[in-house]
């Protein structure tokens, strides 16, 4: 904890999924059965390239990448509206019928202490929102957090900026100095150094590995309940 300390944060920003929930790769098999089902090829490059990305957004450059012959301007929407349904139903099952945990069984008690000690926290997501609420009172975060928020709530998801500065405004936090945004892969840390986020921490309990999250982050942990820790790793 002693870092969130020496930075003043007063609001610490996490990611769900691989960062706050260990969901053992739930989504990326719900987006290959998703888009499989429906005649798209994918491969290990594509599911790669996924990572930190809004879900609507792999679903529609995929779509629209394996779309181009003919050359020409296509109407893709009715056929992205489709799989979006066809991955919530994928997600249901993966969620809430094979399960999901925390990924530290301290995490609540993490939040608890530093909501405490003055630091607010609040969860995003690129989720969709009804997906995230259900997510959350499945797992009983609701009471341990201040506020979360989907991209689906924000014109653009990560990297962009929105999420967080959307978080402080809800939070009545005025300096970005004061925000910590700890993620999971890149888009996470590009997202944290886009808002101006004081403190920007990758986590080695998701997708990201260590080498491209220390090029963008300010500090790598395994996981984000280290940061209650006097020492740190891969400062």
């Amino acid at each position: 904890m002693s870092i969130l300390v020496r930075k003043n944060i007063r609001l610490l920003v996490c990611d769900m999924a691989g960062t706050t929930i260990n969901e053992k790769g739930v989504i990326h098999k719900a987006l290959k059965n998703t888009l499989k089902g429906m005649g798209y090829e994918v491969n290990n490059k594509d599911v790669k390239s996924w990572q930190g990305k809004e879900k609507r957004q792999i679903l529609y450059s995929h779509i629209y990448n394996q779309n181009l012959d003919p050359p020409g301007i296509i109407n893709i929407s009715p056929t992205v509206r489709q799989a979006e349904n066809k991955l919530m139903i994928e997600l249901e099952k993966c969620y809430f019928e094979d399960g999901v945990e925390l990924i530290d069984d301290g995490l609540l008690d993490f939040f608890d202490n530093i909501r405490i000690r003055g630091v607010k926290v609040a969860l995003n997501t690129g989720y969709p929102k009804h997906f995230q609420d259900k997510i959350i009172k499945n797992l009983g975060l609701e009471n341990n957090v201040n506020s979360w928020i989907s991209s689906e709530e924000t014109k653009y998801g990560r990297p962009a900026p929105y999420m967080i500065h959307r978080l402080m405004e809800e939070n009545l936090i005025d300096s970005v100095n004061q925000v910590a945004k700890v993620g999971d892969c890149v888009n996470d840390m590009l997202e944290g150094k886009n808002a101006g986020c004081g403190l920007v921490v990758g986590v080695l309990s998701g997708s990201g590995n260590k080498d491209d999250l220390l090029y963008h982050a300010d500090v790598v942990v395994n996981k984000i309940t280290d940061l209650r820790k006097d020492g740190l790793f891969y400062l």
